[in-house]
């Protein structure tokens, strides 16, 4: 017995500590081991930051297929439209004060176009106009559908050519209007002073399977001899009157715009409004929707050749088929502005569906 005991403290004496020596070296390959991958991913980590391409995303605004546009969606998807009784007019009779500066810009151009139009000359007149105040959007309990407030207050044209087509004249202060007054980082807060000029798009659908698009005039405000998409047109504080209250009608101006520039009168219940944003190239609110309408491109080629009272705004008319591949055609290689490439995509969207119009924008390559 003895001897079996002095064996076991012999074995127990040589093993414990290559044990013991075992797990210590164990434990320390490990912690350096993992020092050193450590050290590894931070080299990797680092040398990825200093040569990696710097992206600067602009995920607020619209983009198509990574490529961002001006417009910047407050409401709407295109998937679902806004009830006629879902859209709220109402008018503040409290006046937008514009600051000095401003004020002596539009005072330029007031005596600037008083006098062009005393000398015989082309000139621009100062037509009322709405600006939007504020708006409140919400969803109706029941179904959820989209439901807005918005409320204007009159302003007019030479306003609009003081404010937005001047949004990169500098100030005293050395900023431009636009860095001084328009809200970037929170976009969905209304700049009053800037929001002159709200109007609506409408994408027409002609009988035939045809989308509408215009080509407009020089002298048809901003964006002159552009592309442009079926009707845009501004709400007018006195022919776009609601019938019930002293707010406007957004659908009477849809279809005051299509009779004024195609020359047809669309049924109040073809317009379907999708949603509504900003535009930042001009700091211009729009709704924006579609219409499917009964005639046929041609029946409207020939109603507009007999005249209409807008026909100075668009030099022509220019139809295309009305398929995924047309329309995403269109908007990325047409040379058409953001709110309408936008309106575009939301009426394809809601027409021939959102898979579709994606996929053909997935495909098609910027010529």
């Amino acid at each position: 017995m003895e001897s079996i005991k002095l064996v076991l403290n012999s074995i127990i004496g040589e093993m414990l500590p290559a044990l013991i020596g075992a797990i210590v070296g164990l434990i320390f390959s490990v912690i350096f081991d993992e020092g050193l991958r450590n050290f590894k991913r931070k080299i990797v980590r680092s040398y990825k930051r200093l040569f990696r391409e710097k992206n600067e995303f602009k995920s607020h605004l619209f983009t198509i297929e990574g490529t961002p546009t001006t417009f910047y969606v407050i409401d709407g998807d295109g998937q679902f439209d806004f009830k006629p009784e879902n859209i709220e007019c109402r008018v503040v009779h409290d006046q937008v004060q514009l600051p000095s500066e401003i004020e002596a810009i539009k005072q330029e151009i007031t005596d600037r176009e008083t006098e062009n139009e005393l000398n015989g000359l082309d000139h621009k007149w100062n037509g009322p106009l709405y600006g939007l105040a504020k708006f409140r959007h919400s969803r109706t309990a029941d179904k959820e559908d989209m439901t807005v407030l918005f409320n204007f207050f009159k302003t007019d044209y030479f306003t609009f050519l003081a404010t937005n087509l001047q949004l990169n004249r500098k100030l005293e202060s050395g900023k431009t209007i636009g860095e001084e007054y328009i809200p970037y980082q929170q976009l969905e807060k209304v700049e009053p002073i800037l929001a002159n000029g709200f109007g609506i798009g409408l994408v027409v659908i002609t009988s035939d399977e045809n989308i509408i698009l215009t080509k407009r005039t020089e002298i048809s405000g901003p964006r002159g001899s552009e592309m442009d998409i079926s009707v845009v047109e501004g709400v007018h504080p006195l022919l776009d009157r609601h019938s019930v209250n002293d707010g406007p009608d957004l659908f009477n101006t849809a279809v005051r715009g299509a009779n004024e520039e195609l020359g047809i009168i669309i049924n109040k219940d073809l317009i379907k409004f999708l949603g509504y944003g900003i535009d930042l190239d001009f700091y211009q609110w729009n709704m924006l929707g579609y219409a499917h309408v009964p005639q046929t491109a041609k029946e409207i080629q020939d109603i507009r050749s007999r005249g209409t009272s807008g026909k100075w705004e668009n030099t022509f008319l220019v139809f295309k088929n009305f398929t995924a591949k047309e329309v995403a055609d269109i908007i990325v290689n047409g040379e058409v502005w953001s709110t309408g490439k936008v309106a575009l995509y939301w009426t394809a969207v809601r027409e021939l569906g959102k898979n579709n119009i994606d996929r053909a924008l997935a495909k098609t390559k910027k010529k």
